[in-house]
């Protein structure tokens, strides 16, 4: 009986399907859910690869270019953009995975993902972590910053203890490196076009914490045909063509007026002595104009012109005077046969337009100046106090014939304010200005929109040694002739382009306490420009460009915008070889910026430094870069784009 009632049960089919279903579905749950939450994993896992390659290459290629540089800012910045949190993501400099022995940022992202379904099956976790890591190697690759670009000759030769540190960018070269015993380059990348470099005492090491590259490779000229550099030299065809201004147009006539122990006559109309000798008082109402022959001075008198700013002189002559002190108010001043100042004098000008001729007379050996200053003032133009008495100065127009001679140990102050003017010509003896040495000279600046700085000879301060110069600030300086010194020059911003050599030292001289420091040459947001239409003899015979003697205090920095943004000193592009060179004693020497001499070759000898300040980048191009005899060459920068001999950060791993 109980065994019929059990096949009978056995063989009944009702119910059985809700008995297996209300079994097995809790497991077909608890699986559906493994596979969703194993899923969303992987999506997230994907996701946060993602961040990883990101961040770490952000990061490596941040190192890369300088090690200083914050990798933490860089990672962050891209967890920031892709939406996690800067605690989910972690960096590290480690060995690279790849085993080739180069560096690389590790970066790794941790983020949480919820559970939801998989928690059926009694799983007390409410979060599954997700982890990604990345590896961006940073090879050997590098843009230049110290390039020889012919395929000719030595490339990059080194000898006599001299040294070259590029710690973030390639020394390149389309010729040999040489290396010889007792020298060194410290850089990431060497390249080369032709023979391996010769390094017998393994002289080419990498800096601390990086690898060093090796490659053959062909460096095109990274700066050929761009914008600054054709806008820098094409200027000096117009610089070429200056000319020295006509004399000025001065009416026939007018008496000659000297003033001396005797009786005054001769003052044009208009033109009263309010007072006699010795201190005489002119004073001349109205606009004039008030014409005059020769004005002379005898010794140990004063004489003050007082003038509104509408008065108009007109000297059918020559100031000419020896140990006086004269005071001339505003207005216009047309002189006919230029301005003299003898020993013992101070001489001050208002404010106003200064139309000079040249002169007759001798001055620094030589005839047609149109300011011989050998007094110990003269102030045309400017504001100084005086034995007390302050004369107030400001804009001024300079339209001179001759040339401008300061001698030695005297003082020569044109301008005040910036919107001043310089339209100067040239002596007999090609200079359009001239001193000598322990003068002091300013220009006041001229930046107004209309104001040039313009000269037609020479910039010549090469016998001027102890002497302090300082130029006006303009957008250009325009000088046909050579730019050379022997003393302490302070460079107005804007670009100087000559048409000649820039000599500094060449013919002695060098540091001098200017104003309170010391000075060689600075020049802050400027570009020099030099054709080599002439180049120098001596020490530096054959250059364009050259630092000699006892500069040890050389600051050029290159403005950061504008039309020549980034150049520093640009050399000839037309094909002239003449090249640049920094010799014996010319420690200091801090160039920021490109120092661009594509044809021509950059020599440093004699312990001679140049390198950058901190925050500055120098980048130094030449045909031939070669050290001798102690010297050294450094370069922070990071190099030029479009000089790179492979990538320099790859993912790995």
């Amino acid at each position: 009986m109980f065994m019929r009632l059990l096949r009978a049960f056995t063989r009944r089919r009702d119910g059985s399907v809700s008995v297996i279903s209300a079994v097995s579905l809790p497991f077909l749950i608890a699986m559906v859910g493994l596979v969703a939450e194993y899923g969303n994993g992987l999506l997230h896992k994907i996701e946060d690869q993602r961040i990883a390659d990101a961040a770490a290459f952000a990061a490596a290629t941040a190192y890369n270019a300088n090690p200083s540089n914050s990798m933490t800012s860089a990672v962050d910045a891209v967890a920031s953009l892709n939406g996690i949190t800067t605690s989910d993501i972690a960096e590290n400099v480690v060995n690279s995975p790849s085993g080739d022995g180069n560096q690389a940022v590790q970066v790794t992202v941790t983020t949480q993902v919820p559970l939801l379904l998989s928690r059926v099956l009694g799983n007390t976790s409410t979060q599954l972590t997700v982890t990604a890591t990345s590896f961006a190697e940073m090879k050997g690759g590098a843009p230049g910053c110290i390039i020889a670009l012919s395929g000719a000759g030595a490339g990059v030769p080194l000898s006599g203890g001299t040294s070259v540190t590029a710690s973030a960018c390639a020394v390149a070269s389309n010729a040999s490196v040489a290396v010889p015993c007792g020298t060194s380059i410290t850089t990431i990348v060497v390249d080369y076009d032709t023979s391996a470099p010769s390094e017998p005492c393994t002289g080419i090491v990498a800096p601390t914490g990086k690898t060093l590259g090796i490659h053959k490779t062909l460096t095109v000229d990274p700066l050929v045909g761009t914008s600054p550099v054709t806008t820098a030299t094409g200027r000096i065809a117009t610089v070429a063509a200056l000319t020295s201004p006509a004399s000025p147009t001065v009416a026939t006539g007018g008496s000659n007026v000297n003033f001396a122990y005797s009786a005054l006559s001769g003052l044009p109309s208009g033109c009263v002595a309010t007072q006699g000798e010795p201190n005489y008082i002119i004073t001349c109402t109205g606009a004039g104009p008030f014409n005059f022959g020769n004005l002379t001075f005898g010794g140990g008198i004063s004489v003050t012109f007082v003038s509104s700013a509408s008065a108009v002189f007109n000297i059918n002559g020559s100031i000419n005077f020896t140990g006086s002190n004269l005071h001339f108010g505003q207005g216009t001043y047309n002189i006919k046969q230029g301005l003299i100042t003898g020993g013992g004098t101070t001489t001050t000008f208002g404010a106003g337009t200064f139309n000079i001729g040249a002169s007759s007379a001798s001055c620094n050996g030589s005839t047609g100046y149109s300011i011989c200053n050998t007094g110990t003032i003269l102030c045309i133009g400017c504001t100084t106090t005086i034995s007390g008495t302050t004369y107030t100065g400001g804009t001024s127009v300079f339209t001179l014939q001759g040339g401008i001679y300061n001698s030695g140990g005297e003082t020569l102050l044109m301008g005040a304010g910036t919107n001043n003017s310089f339209d100067i010509g040239k002596a007999n003896d090609g200079n359009s200005f001239a001193a000598g040495g322990g003068a002091t000279t300013y220009f006041g600046d001229a930046t107004g929109t209309g104001d040039v700085f313009e000269m037609a000879g020479n910039f010549n301060i090469s016998s001027g040694g102890g002497s302090c110069t300082e130029i006006s600030a303009a957008s250009e300086h325009d000088i046909n002739g050579f730019l050379g010194s022997a003393g302490g020059l302070s460079l107005g911003s804007g670009v100087y382009t000559v048409n000649g050599y820039i000599g500094l030292g060449n013919n002695g001289g060098g540091n001098v306490t200017c104003w309170g420091s010391t000075l060689g040459v600075s020049g802050i947001n400027v570009t020099l420009v030099t054709s080599a239409a002439s180049t120098m003899s001596g020490n530096c015979s054959g250059q364009a460009f050259c630092v000699e003697a006892g500069y040890g205090s050389v600051t050029l920095t290159a403005p950061t915008s504008g039309p020549t943004a980034n150049l520093v000193v640009v050399g000839p592009t037309n094909g002239n070889t003449a090249g640049a060179s920094f010799g014996e004693g010319s420690s200091g020497t801090s160039l920021s910026g490109a120092f661009y001499f594509p044809t021509g070759a950059l020599t440093l000898s004699g312990a001679a430094s140049v390198g950058n300040g901190v925050g500055q980048c120098l980048m130094f191009i030449g045909s031939q870069v070669s050290l001798v005899g102690g010297s050294t060459l450094a370069s922070s920068c990071s190099g030029l784009g479009g000089t790179s001999s492979g990538s320099t950060v790859v993912l790995v791993g």
